[in-house]
Formats: structure tokens, sequence, C-alpha cells
């Protein structure tokens, strides 16, 4: 039987189309390993980088809090003049005097509250009165002064609560910064072998039109040329290239859209984005350790567990600091100082009155009782329940990470069945396909038959891509909760974060 009319095949301008786009891109296309776009990532990722500048920011934090635990040193220098009026013998007169002041003095608070002051301080006047002025006159005196809380404010508790709070805070700021990479590089590797996918799904449904091209060359040749076919038969391969070109064109659209998205998790504008192309294959990780070692692990490496543990000692460290500020003030003060006084006219050079110096000590007790509590006690209060509310907000995210860590064990389980059933399944759906081809070149199968069987091959090609990128990204997730991801690509991360 021969045909007299061609049959119109208008998907055919379409897909020339589709492969003139393609190798536009494949000419432009930016190749990359996985890990060199994790590596990208390090450098490029925003979110990377704002955990990077927290980290930065809670590391001078400490040294914030160092920095004011250091002696302070003041100084000052004062002038004044005063006039005063006096009723004598002769009536009214007027007179003034005029000062010059000048002290020096270092301050320290020890890491048990004590706080300790020495100085010096020196004083010259001149004093007028209506007919002559008197002076210069000269003064000087050092101390030494202690103050010693007893109760608040008492102890190093109290003292280096702010730095224990900023340390563990920067503590746990770098904690969520190895949180974030590890994070960073999941996204990058799960956006990265989706596209491995998408590109391999391409070339599935390029393999498959080229296989429905020739089959529907066959089938027009037997039908035109030998007279052995059918329009039938030309109809059903034209369909069925037809809806693999549609497939094929949905999956470039699906590749580009995949190249944006690992573009996006590098830090790239989509323009640039489009051209990524992903490379190799799936690498194997090896055994797939114990579910038991699994959760020990987690509790022992998890950054993001250790990251709540080290809010949880600031936490602490705040209600050590909440409780101190609600106690009764009671310190005990000392203060020694030493001074003399002289005259240029009265007592030339330093001459001391009597051959020693004034003594002077002043000691006591210093007391501070809010009534009704006050405003400490509340925030003690406040300070203890926000620590009992992060304690069990840490036990329940531990038993979540454990549980997460046992449901993610199961499914790549699972995963790891599929891909060998997927395999399995392909490799069979291989041997059907070609069966059923000789069977047609025998006359003893439809074209039907043969339609299916490709189909059915494709689909399960295409089911064992998906198994194995599965499987891979599913032992990503596991790692990361794990956090052993972090230390996968720790040398990649850490050389182009730093």
């Amino acid at each position: 039987m021969t045909l007299t009319r061609s049959v119109p095949l208008p998907w055919l301008a379409s897909l020339a189309v589709i492969a003139t786009c393609t190798l536009s891109s494949a000419a432009r296309a930016e190749t990359l390993t996985a890990e060199e776009a994790v590596g990208r990532a390090a450098s490029q990722n925003p979110t990377l980088r704002a955990a990077l500048l927290e980290a930065t920011a809670a590391r001078q934090a400490v040294a914030a809090e160092q920095g004011a635990r250091r002696p302070t040193l003041s100084a000052s220098v004062t002038g004044q003049y005063t006039e005063a009026f006096a009723n004598g013998e002769a009536g009214l007169s007027r007179s003034g005097s005029t000062t010059v002041a000048s002290n020096v003095a270092l301050r320290y608070t020890t890491d048990i509250g004590t706080g300790l002051e020495v100085g010096a301080s020196a004083d010259t006047s001149w004093r007028s009165l209506a007919d002559r002025t008197t002076g210069p006159s000269y003064s000087a005196e050092a101390y030494v002064s202690a103050r010693q809380p007893l109760l608040r404010g008492a102890g190093t508790d109290a003292v280096l609560a702010p730095i224990a709070q900023a340390q563990a805070s920067a503590v746990a700021a770098e904690l969520d910064r190895e949180l974030a990479a590890s994070q960073a590089a999941l996204d990058v590797l799960g956006a990265y072998w989706e596209l491995w996918y998408a590109e391999q799904a391409i070339g599935v449904q390029e393999q498959a039109l080229v296989a429905a091209q020739r089959l529907l060359a066959d089938a027009k040749a037997r039908a035109e040329t030998l007279g052995t076919g059918t329009r039938v038969d030309v109809l059903q391969f034209s369909t069925a290239a037809a809806s693999i070109a549609d497939a094929l064109s949905q999956a470039r659209a699906t590749r580009a859209s995949r190249a944006i998205a690992l573009g996006r998790a590098l830090g790239m504008d989509p323009a640039r984005a489009a051209s990524l192309a992903a490379t190799g294959a799936p690498p194997s990780l090896g055994a797939l350790p114990p579910a038991a070692a699994l959760v020990r692990a987690a509790s022992e490496r998890s950054r993001e567990l250790a990251a709540l543990r080290a809010d949880l000692d600031a936490t602490r460290a705040r209600v050590g600091a909440a409780e101190d500020a609600d106690q009764v003030r009671l310190d005990v003060f000392t203060t020694a100082s030493v001074g003399t006084l002289w005259a240029n006219d009265a007592l030339p050079g330093l001459a001391l009155p009597g051959g020693r110096p004034a003594f002077s000590v002043l000691g006591g007790l210093d007391v501070e009782v809010p009534f009704g509590g006050g405003r400490a006690s509340a925030d003690a209060a406040r300070a203890r329940t926000q620590l009992a509310a992060a304690e069990a907000r840490y036990q329940a995210r531990a038993e979540a990470v454990a549980a997460e860590i046992s449901a993610l064990r199961v499914s790549l389980e699972a995963a790891a069945d599929q891909v060998a059933l997927a395999a399995e399944t392909a490799r069979t759906a291989g041997e059907l396909a070609e069966a059923e081809r000789q069977r047609l070149q025998l006359g003893i199968a439809t074209s039907s038959d043969v339609v299916q069987a490709e189909q059915t091959l494709r689909e399960a090609e295409l089911r064992r891509l998906r198994a194995a990128v599965t499987e891979l990204t599913s032992r990503f997730q596991l790692e990361h909760a794990t956090g052993a991801l972090l230390e996968r690509f720790a040398s990649v991360l850490s050389r182009r974060s730093s």
C-alpha cells in the first residue's frame, strides 16, 4: 500500500528551533563539578556571608567585654576664681582666691568585684586681699581606695557574667556559621544534582526522539516504498515522535530553571546562571552507618544542637547576673590618704609640718535595700523562666533531630532499594523494546506494541536517574543532620570563605 500524500509534521519546525537554541547554549555552557559549585557558594552565597559577619560581630563583642575589664586612667585639671565679701574693722572689704587643681587616678575592678582606685591630686592657690596678694600655697595628696561587695556584685559569677555571655554567644555564632555553611553546601548540592538530572533527562528524551524518528522513517519506507506498511503505522510513530518532542521541550525548560536555581544558591544572576552545566556522575558515598551510630554522631557533632547548647550557656550566664542583681547591695569600703600643705613664704622648699605628712583613713559599710522587691526580682524570675523554656526547646529539638535522622535513614534505605529496582527495570525495559522492534521487523508486532515498549523504556530510564539523585540527596541530608556534610566539604568551604 502506497501513500499518495505525505503526513504533515508541524513539530519538526519547533524541534529545529529547540536544537538551534540547545547548540547555542551548549557553546556558552559553564561546566562545574559538585565540589566547584560548593566552593563558589562559599565565597558568593549571601546567607553564608551574613553568618560570617554575625560570627565576626560576636567575636568583637567578646573583645569589647574583655576591654571593659582593663584598668582605666583618668586625669583632670581645673581652675577656679572666687570672690567674697568680709566685714572687718576697716569696714566692708572684698577678697578673692584663685585655685588650680589637678588629679590623676587609676581604677580597676578585680574578678571578685573589688573596686580599686589609686590616685593623686595637687592644688595651687592664691588669695587676694584689698591691699595685697598672698601665696601661692600648695597642697598634695595621694590616696588608695577599695570597695568590696559582699552580696550584690560579689564573686566571679557576677563580675565575669558579661564576658561569659559574650563568649557563649560567640561560640553560638561560630556554630551558626558552620551550620549555615553546611546548609549552603546542602542547598548547592541539591540544586546541582537536580540540574544534573535535568540534563540527563534531556539526553534520555533526545535518544528516544532519535529512536522514534528512525521508527517513523522505517514506517514511511514500508508504507510508501515497499508497500508492506500502513498509514496507521506512520501516524502511530509520528504521534509518538511528536509526544517525545514535546517532552524534550519541557525537559529543556526544566533544565534552564534548574540552572537558575543553582545560580541563585551560588549568588549568580539568572542571565549568567542559565549557562551553568553539571558534569560527572553521582559519587559513591560508602556504606550507610547504623541508626544508633547516626543518632550518637548527631548529638556529638550536630552544629545545630551545639549552637543551641551554647545559647543555653549564654542564658544561664544571664540568669546568674539577674539573680545577683536581685540581692541586697552590701559593700565594705575604705580609703587611706596621705597629704601635705606648704607655702613659699612660710615653708620654703618641700619641708613638712612636724616632719611628716598628714594621714587620713575612712572606712564603713554601704547598704541598699529596694522596697517591695524592685525590678530586679521580676527580671530574675523572667530569666529563670526563659532558661527553663530554652532547655525545653533544646530537648524538643534534640528529640526531633533524632527522629529526623531515623526517618532519613529509613528513606535512604528505601532509596537504595529503588536504585537497584529501577536499574533492573530499565535493563528489562531495554530488552523488551529491542525485542518489540525485532518483532516489528518480522511483522508479528504492531506499531502500538513498539511505541508502548519505547515509552516504557524511556520512563524506566528516567526513574533510574531519579532514584540515583534521590538516594544521593537523601544521603547529603542525613550527613547535614549529623554534621558530617561540613566535614566532607570542610577544605573547600574554609578555603573559599576565608
